[in-house]
């Protein structure tokens, strides 16, 4: 509300802090609240004064969560039956708060109501209500005006002020049995092709690695891998075609664990992609290629290798960089590119980004010009597999677009 440019004051006031009205209408007594009572004396010449040309009249500061806040009473110049009570914010950090304030009477019976909670992020000058000049008229205790001043940090503001919940210990537990052998009911042995120690002036293949799992996990979350363990007792599995430190980090991954080695995931984001294309990791096979997609610079000289490897690993990402590549240097890979080994099924993607590059837009429903990190985010979202070729994951859109059209 608007108020004439006059003279402002600080009246004769008492401030108190207290516990919430269990009267409270639009409030209840919960964790994190904070309620002022400020009584303004001699309510009644105030309001003379307004008529004498004072606009306003300011309570001393007061603290709370920190920062200074004052509350300022004045009367509406465009309805003069409204008495505005505004909350300033006096300090210089922001702040996000949940607000509002009641009016009480003698006998505790709340006059004005609290309306519903707003939430407001500070500092901006003031946030205030406008309350009818009647009703305060028949709150006065003894000529005062006494306003109940309610806040409350929100979330997000200070996570000290904040109730502390455990999070759930499921990951936790899961970690613990990675490796665990005293649990374990499968034993992998894993030799990598090129693992080899020297023993004097020979090289003879290194021992094997080691690693203990757990049949039920890696059936849920590496089906391909579980199909190798087809024994019933600890006889151990072999892998001759990973190397020790890849296979480790895939199964950390099957067991909840995140790759936050971004060096590692970088230098071999190609095998880890082969290992979990090949023991059916999806989701990491999906990271991997992200990041090989990210951290490989794709040339005239390596834009076909990749093309042929995106094309036989099902990597949609890699695809989709590669074919974007060949259209924006289109004059360069005309002349010194070499088309004559290019799947002929690949023509479409082709096509596919020379339409995107000229930002065609598709007809409604039409999915085929979308990029595949939408294409899967969409699917997940609904909760669909997103490890897929293109054509796949548009096919299983549409299915699921067309079951839940009416």
């Amino acid at each position: 509300a608007s108020h004439r440019q006059g003279e402002r004051r600080e009246g004769r006031c008492q401030i108190s802090r207290g516990e919430m009205s269990n009267q409270s209408s639009n409030v209840t007594k919960v964790y994190g609240w904070e309620t002022f009572k400020v009584r303004f004396d001699g309510f009644e010449s105030f309001l003379n004064g307004v008529m004498a040309g004072h606009d306003s009249v300011d309570s001393p500061e007061f603290s709370c969560f920190g920062h200074q806040w004052l509350l300022n009473v004045y009367c509406d110049v465009e309805d003069w039956d409204d008495i505005c009570v505004s909350l300033r914010h006096r300090s210089l950090e922001s702040i996000k708060i949940l607000h509002c304030v009641s009016i009480r009477s003698s006998n505790g019976k709340e006059i004005v109501p609290c309306p519903e909670v707003h939430e407001e992020t500070l500092p901006s000058y003031s946030i205030g209500q406008c309350i009818d000049r009647s009703k305060i008229m028949d709150a006065l205790v003894e000529g005062a005006l006494v306003i109940e001043v309610r806040m409350k940090q929100a979330v997000g503001t200070d996570l000290r002020d904040m109730p502390f919940v455990p999070e759930n210990p499921f990951f936790k537990m899961m970690h613990k049995t990675f490796l665990d052998e005293k649990s374990a009911d499968v034993v992998f042995e894993v030799s990598g092709s090129d693992e080899v120690r020297s023993v004097g002036n020979k090289r003879a293949k290194k021992c094997p690695t080691v690693f203990h799992a757990h049949r039920f996990i890696l059936q849920e979350c590496a089906s391909t891998l579980a199909d190798l363990c087809t024994r019933v007792d600890l006889t151990p599995v072999p892998i001759t075609d990973v190397k020790p430190d890849i296979f480790r980090h895939v199964l950390y991954y099957v067991y909840g664990g995140k790759l936050t080695d971004e060096d590692f995931l970088k230098t071999n984001a190609k095998e880890i992609l082969d290992a979990a294309d090949k023991y059916g990791v999806a989701n990491l096979k999906l990271e991997a290629e992200e990041c090989y997609v990210r951290s490989t610079v794709i040339t005239l000289d390596n834009v076909m290798d990749n093309i042929l490897y995106a094309d036989s690993k099902n990597c949609p990402l890699l695809k989709e960089a590669t074919m974007d590549f060949i259209v924006e240097n289109r004059e360069e890979a005309i002349e010194k590119l070499s088309f004559e080994n290019f799947p002929g099924h690949l023509v479409k993607d082709l096509l596919t980004a020379v339409s995107m590059e000229k930002k065609e837009e598709s007809d409604a429903g039409n999915l085929s010009n979308t990029r595949v990190s939408t294409l899967r985010r969409m699917l997940h979202e609904k909760g669909l597999d997103v490890d897929g070729s293109r054509e796949a994951m548009i096919a299983l859109l549409e299915q699921k677009m067309d079951s839940t059209t009416p």
